[in-house]
């Protein structure tokens, strides 16, 4: 673990993170670490340009309001009803009707290992493709199962010699690997367990995709309300008040440190994101934190 206080000056911190470099931006982080949120914030912020953006559920049970905004879209990809999607869209309608009134489109749809993975990224694949969005959001799922979706379509386009199964895997193959089409975001929270995880999922990326991210989006962030200066001028150590304002500096500074270790082994530009101290984000808290990381979010000219 990080020993030692940290320049704060050798955080790279983006100065502005261009949204809309990409027509797929792709959210990836551990588990809590708060990816629904930052999918949230850049939709505000998306949106506040002008531009139409559609953010996908990587999970089922995500909640994200529209606020009834027109340029605003949300959608879940349970791959059964994404199978039924691609029938229709395939003048397969009927046989779509059927296995949705039977409820055996779920079924199928999970039969082959990694069709289900396949069916969602060809779906995003597909909205990419048209213009019913200026960016589509993926709050992918936690980053282990994000890993595994990522490689299903490399290990069905080895195996699948001819026909729709290996045309889908080349063309959802093609958009992750083109950076103008498909970025990455990583999600961390400045603690060791997180921080370690997006340093290795970064290098699963890269090893398994060739994909880099582009931003690290560090949340939660404490603010620095104490100084070390203030703590050693204090006279009376022996209070409530003390014990409770050097715990705080000392959590700042150990999130600090994990930033740092972040900054170092990603090489990674950082977006902070403060902690907001409540059990559930409402509408309001998301339009505050937009605000305060507006400055380095890039929303084009």
């Amino acid at each position: 673990m990080p020993g030692t206080e940290p320049n704060a000056t050798k955080l790279n911190k983006v100065t502005a993170f261009d949204l809309f470099g990409q027509k797929v931006l792709v959210i990836v982080g551990k588990g809590g670490t708060g990816r629904t949120t930052v999918a949230r914030i850049l939709a505000e912020l998306g949106t506040r340009s002008g531009k139409k953006i559609s953010v996908i559920a990587g999970t089922s049970g995500t909640h994200f309001s529209e606020q009834g905004n027109p340029l605003l879209s949300f959608s879940s990809l349970e791959p059964g009803e994404v199978l039924i999607s691609y029938l229709n869209d395939h003048g397969l309608g009927q046989v779509g009707k059927r296995l949705s009134s039977t409820g055996l489109a779920s079924i199928i749809s999970t039969a082959i290992p990694g069709i289900a993975d396949l069916l969602v990224l060809a779906k995003i694949k597909q909205m990419e493709r048209s213009d019913s969005a200026d960016l589509i959001i993926f709050d992918a799922p936690a980053s282990g199962h994000f890993l595994k979706l990522i490689a299903t379509p490399k290990g069905l386009s080895d195996i699948a010699a001819a026909g729709p199964l290996q045309k889908q895997s080349r063309e959802v193959l093609d958009m992750l690997s083109d950076p103008k089409r498909l970025g990455v975001a990583l999600v961390t929270t400045a603690e060791e367990t997180p921080v370690k995880e997006s340093i290795e999922t970064m290098e699963q990326l890269s090893a398994k995709s060739g994909i880099k991210p582009r931003v690290l989006f560090v949340n939660s962030v404490l603010p620095s309300l104490i100084s070390k200066s203030v703590l050693k001028g204090a006279t009376n150590t022996d209070t409530p008040a003390y014990r409770a304002a050097q715990y705080s500096y000392a959590r700042a500074q150990l999130q600090r440190e994990f930033e740092q270790l972040a900054a170092e082994q990603l090489g990674l530009g950082l977006v902070e994101i403060p902690l907001v101290p409540t059990v559930e984000l409402v509408d309001s808290d998301i339009i505050h934190l937009a605000d305060a990381i507006e400055p380095r979010i890039q929303v084009g000219l």
